[in-house]
């Protein structure tokens, strides 16, 4: 998700604010207190109580101690070392008059380590009751972990399937000011989960390098329409609304989630030549907009495809929304953008921001960090991917716009690869100028096919910033350890573009 700002070249970059304005990063818990009981500090004691069966669990006797962090410098306490988690099926339901949603997740997968525990993220959903391979199990919360008791000790390889009733009340929130997760609106929501949002509104591991398939069943009130990441199952119609089943059946990290409830009609566009299903989504009020970003969007994708190989995911499909202006994020399969810059035009703003969230379906969605410190392969690079479309468009040339950036970078908030801003013009225009850099340094043939490398060696996983390092040696037959000391973990980027290689 970015904002739009104009280059001096007059090319338009993607910089702002990424996918969610970054929040201070939080402590490892290494000896966290239990707290047993339904969720403590969870719920506002004014609002209703949410309809969700069963008292809470007592914890049974001292388990063993549960990881409850995947080892990120940047975000410590999300994720988990002990699990890999295979599949979540998530069954809730939306009440758009109190805010409400209610339901079940269903998270199943095996360990890593042995563990009689295990641990999900979750920052503010109440939890009713769980259940392990269907029965009640213990838990408690510990600050923002909900830790469930598996009963006995297992080992590694060993399944788990855990079911927890949740319920959360989706609050005022302003994403300028760091806030993710769930925005309310008169008759429905939107989300943005970049980069620890989804453990806001129900229990998760919330960390990309923990990617799994999903099922969602929303149900709503009728007359509105709920919409999530991956093909439309089914519409079943209830006494208590209508349920919309959505299946993603491509591993996605949680950040990548989409959830819209409104008023929303589906605009299905004919199959891409390359065989991707394109379906597009828009607010009812909206729709007459959405025409010119049919096509922009196959051509881009066909552009894309080119230079990165095949789109790597079934479908994809733009939903345009009633978010705040400026905002658009690369939600898996259908991006999600704001009414207020898709608005029927077609220009070097609504370019832009489809183009960035598009390419970001390779550098980001496909291959996603494996640490919050490597942001930029995701902003970087689809920067970068914008700047090529904007010179196929005869917008404006790659190597101009890239001197042009380098001039303009900032001072401080170095180095790229453990930026102190997260979604700021370090990790936009620094990381796209440095994949210029080393296009320059490597050449043209050994760069792009060591981006197709980069996604196919890592497709639906999560890779560090050394794994590009090593990918891109390996296409190029460089060793690229001073280019990456200069231009990744420096301090410091260097003044000028290097000259190309002979």
């Amino acid at each position: 998700m970015d904002l739009a700002r104009a280059l001096a070249v007059g090319a338009l970059c993607l910089a702002g604010v990424g996918c969610g304005v970054p929040r201070d990063p939080v402590v490892v818990r290494t000896s966290p207190t239990p707290i047993t009981g339904s969720s403590v500090g969870q719920a506002d004691p004014s609002e209703p109580s949410p309809s969700v069966p069963g008292p809470p669990e007592q914890t049974a006797s001292a388990p063993l101690p549960p990881s409850l962090s995947a080892g990120d410098r940047r975000f410590p306490d999300l994720g988990s070392a002990d699990i890999d988690v295979s599949h979540y099926d998530v069954t809730f339901g939306y009440d758009p008059e109190v805010r409400r949603l209610a339901g079940t997740v269903l998270v199943t997968g095996t360990l890593v380590r042995s563990a009689s525990q295990i641990a999900l993220d979750v920052d503010g959903p109440d939890v009713g009751a769980v259940r392990s391979d269907d029965a009640r199990a213990p838990f408690t919360v510990v600050g923002h972990d909900l830790i469930v008791d598996l009963g006995a000790e297992r080992s590694p390889g060993d399944s788990f399937s855990v079911e927890v009733d949740f319920s959360t009340i989706a609050r005022e929130q302003d994403f300028f000011r760091g806030d993710v997760g769930l925005f309310p609106t008169a008759r429905g929501l939107w989300s943005v989960n970049e980069p620890d949002g989804a453990s806001t509104w129900f229990p998760v591991s919330d960390h990309p390098t923990d990617k799994a398939t999903w099922t969602f069943h929303v149900t709503v009130p009728g007359g509105l329409t709920a919409v999530t990441n991956g093909e439309l199952v089914s519409a079943t119609e209830g006494s208590a609304g209508t349920t919309w089943s959505w299946r993603q059946n491509e591993p996605m990290a949680s950040y990548l989630i989409l959830l819209l409830v409104g008023d929303y009609e589906f605009v299905p566009d004919r199959v891409s030549e390359s065989g991707v299903v394109l379906d597009h989504v828009v607010l009812a009020s909206e729709l007459s907009t959405i025409d010119p970003y049919l096509g922009a969007t196959r051509d881009q994708l066909a552009f894309f495809e080119s230079l990165f190989g095949p789109y790597p995911f079934e479908r994809y499909g733009v939903a345009i929304t009633d978010s705040i202006g400026g905002l658009a994020m690369e939600t898996q399969g259908l991006s999600l953008f704001s009414s207020a810059q898709l608005d029927g035009t077609l220009g070097t703003v609504q370019q832009a921001f489809l183009s960035h969230e598009l390419a970001h379906q390779w550098f980001g969605d496909a291959v996603s960090p494996a640490s919050w410190n490597d942001i930029w392969l995701n902003e970087g690079f689809a920067t970068y991917a914008q700047w090529l479309w904007f010179e196929e468009l005869g917008i404006a040339d790659v190597d101009d716009t890239a001197r042009s950036t380098l001039l303009g970078l900032p001072a401080a908030g170095w180095p790229l690869a453990e930026p102190a801003e997260m979604f700021g013009p370090v990790v936009y225009d620094g990381g796209a100028t440095a994949l210029h850099a080393l296009r320059i340094t490597i050449g043209d043939d050994a760069f792009f096919a060591g981006l197709r490398s980069w996604v196919t060696t890592f497709a639906d996983d999560a890779a560090t910033t050394a794994d590009f390092q090593t990918v891109m040696e390996a296409t190029s037959g460089h060793d690229l350890d001073g280019f990456f000391e200069d231009w990744i973990y420096s301090r410091s980027v260097p003044s000028s573009l290097p000259q190309p290689s002979a």
